[in-house]
């Protein structure tokens, strides 16, 4: 029979709860080390949220000081991984695979004139 497998469950207080989307975000950095899929959530209310909600990670963060060096997640070199409310309320899920990375957090960066609130959950686990 192979070893337990680890799985970080969705978190009880989430990345990001309800935060108004008239600023931008920053939300919280979550160790994902030995996690081999990480799967973010991201729901959006309100009469006008728009923005981009982008995913950075790091190798260095220190949580104690809460100080590191940040990089937005890319497709491929150049293309940021973003997703872009436009304007009503929906929602998107993003299944991020075998990350090297140790933390990672979710940014928003808000519009003008954008109104409305984010929530951010994440789940990950090893294979």
């Amino acid at each position: 029979m192979s070893g337990r497998k680890n799985v970080l469950y969705t978190y009880q207080d989430p990345l990001i709860t309800a935060a108004s989307m008239a600023a931008s975000i920053t939300g919280t950095p979550v160790n994902i080390n030995f996690m081999d899929n990480v799967g973010i959530q991201l729901a959006w209310s309100g009469s006008n949220p728009i923005g981009s909600i982008t995913f950075q990670v790091s190798l260095d963060y220190d949580p104690n000081n809460s100080v590191g060096t940040w990089t937005t997640v890319q497709l491929t070199p150049g293309n940021n991984l973003t997703i872009s409310p436009a304007g009503t309320a929906d929602n998107a899920y993003v299944d991020l695979n075998q990350l090297s990375a140790t933390y990672i957090r979710v940014i928003y960066t808000t519009a003008p004139t954008s109104s409305g609130a984010l929530t951010a959950k994440i789940a990950a686990k090893m294979l």
